[in-house]
């Protein structure tokens, strides 16, 4: 599958995702996520807002803007507090992410469960231990995702002070990142349904690294919606991935066992 069909395919899927919804009648399934979302966002955003405050406080009172006219200084302040608290955002916006992708792990189990059972059919129910170890699966990716997700990040910042030609791209780079591998976590769930072992799974993410990217970054923009983004952002990206993931499913057998995940 060429970059451009995963593209177009990671992004129509967000469309299939609410027709599958609709057609058969999951919508039930979007409460419980839902609600614990927007409470992890309340959360995660009280907490950007205080410790933004507190850094802010922090360096106006120990660095003095008295060298400056009353009106220089204001901007200087009024400045310095947007650059502080976008920094906070950004980085409680990742932990958000996250956060989600882990409390919401086995949530994500059963909606996969779901609509596998739904779509094909299969109603065999999983045991409990199978249950646990899919949701364990989940969470062990996104803890790992996210450790490369912040490496990388670093690397960038620590080559942009270096050579200060790209810190404009910096930004449009670390959101890739960031939507690559959110991408990646919510595509595991699929391959683990259709018994892909991780690291074939993180291989074949690879391979399609454009359907990754594009649901992610879909996603980031829906969380940008205020209040509605958070209530129906997680769910929905995971649904999308879910579909676009049906697919490349046969693609399992083809794995090149060489092939090293990143």
């Amino acid at each position: 599958m060429k970059l451009g069909e995963q593209l177009f395919l990671a992004g129509k899927s967000y469309g299939q995702a609410i027709r599958l919804i609709d057609k058969y009648k999951l919508w039930s399934l979007l409460i419980l996520p839902a609600i614990l979302s927007l409470i992890i966002a309340i959360i995660v955003g009280g907490l950007a807002w205080m410790t933004s405050r507190d850094v802010l406080t922090f360096i106006i009172n120990k660095y003095s803007f008295n060298d400056f006219d009353e009106k220089m200084g204001s901007v200087l302040k009024f400045t310095l507090s947007i650059i502080v608290r976008l920094v906070m955002l950004f980085f409680y916006l990742k932990i958000y992410r996250y956060l989600i992708l882990i409390i919401l792990s086995p949530v994500f189990v059963n909606i996969s469960n779901a609509l596998q059972s739904a779509i094909y059919g299969d109603n065999q129910k999983a045991d409990i231990w199978s249950y646990c170890y899919c949701s364990f699966r989940g969470i062990k990716i996104a803890i790992r995702n996210f450790i490369y997700e912040i490496l990388l990040t670093f690397v960038l910042v620590f080559i942009s002070l270096i050579i200060f030609w790209i810190l404009p791209l910096i930004p449009i780079l670390i959101l890739f990142i960031e939507s690559y591998f959110f991408g990646m976590t919510l595509m595991d769930y699929k391959f683990n349904q259709n018994d892909i072992g991780q690291k074939d799974g993180i291989s074949i993410t690879r391979n399609h690294s454009g359907l990754a990217i594009t649901n992610g970054l879909v996603f980031n923009l829906i969380i940008l919606v205020p209040i509605i983004g958070v209530i129906v952002g997680p769910v929905w990206a995971f649904i999308a991935s879910w579909e676009a993931c049906d697919h490349i499913k046969f693609l399992a057998a083809n794995v090149n066992k060489i092939n090293k995940p990143i």
